[in-house]
C-alpha cells in the first residue's frame, strides 16, 4: 500500500493488529514499513503499544454468510501506553502481527508518506477459510527448498 497522508488532511487509522485482516494458522502476518518522507508527531508517524504483540490476537475480520464483518468489537485501549515511532525518510519498520499500532490524522504543513507491505508465511501455514479476504487459485511458493 501507498499511503498518502497528505499536509492537513492525511487521515487517522484507529489502533488496530495486522493479524486482524490477514489471519494464518498459525499465525503469521508481518507489516512492512517503509518511511518515505520524515514521519514525525505532527505529520502522523506511528504509534504503538510496546509488548502487545505478547498479548494474542484480539479480533478478527471475517467474511461469512453475513457479509465482512469484525467477529467482535474493538478493544478499548489507554492511548497513554501508545509511544510514538517517528522515523527520517528512509527508516524502515518491521511489526509484529499482534502488535497494537496506530497513526494519527497529519495535523502539519508537510506530507508524510510511507508504502506498507504485509506478508504470511504459506509454508507450514493456512490461509483462513473465513478471512475477509480470498484468491481465487492458491498462490504458488517463489522458491522451493
Amino acid at each position: 500500500m501507498y499511503i498518502f497522508k497528505q499536509p492537513g488532511i492525511g487521515g487517522e487509522v484507529v489502533p488496530h493488529q495486522d493479524n486482524t485482516f490477514l489471519y494464518t494458522e498459525p499465525l503469521s502476518c508481518t507489516g512492512l514499513w517503509l518511511a518515505l518522507e520524515d514521519a514525525t508527531i505532527t505529520n502522523g508517524c506511528l504509534w504503538a503499544i510496546p509488548g502487545s504483540h505478547k498479548n494474542g490476537l484480539k479480533r478478527r475480520m471475517i467474511r461469512d454468510e453475513n457479509g465482512t464483518h469484525f467477529d467482535r468489537p474493538s478493544p478499548l485501549y489507554d492511548q497513554k501506553e501508545f509511544v510514538p515511532l517517528e522515523m527520517k525518510s528512509g527508516d524502515f519498520v518491521v511489526i509484529h502481527g499482534d502488535l497494537v499500532h496506530q497513526s494519527f490524522e497529519n495535523l502539519s504543513p508537510v506530507s508524510r508518506h510511507a508504502l506498507s507491505l504485509h506478508v504470511v508465511d504459506m509454508e507450514g501455514c493456512k490461509w483462513s477459510k473465513d478471512n475477509w479476504i480470498q484468491r481465487k487459485t492458491a498462490p504458488e511458493p517463489l522458491y522451493v527448498s
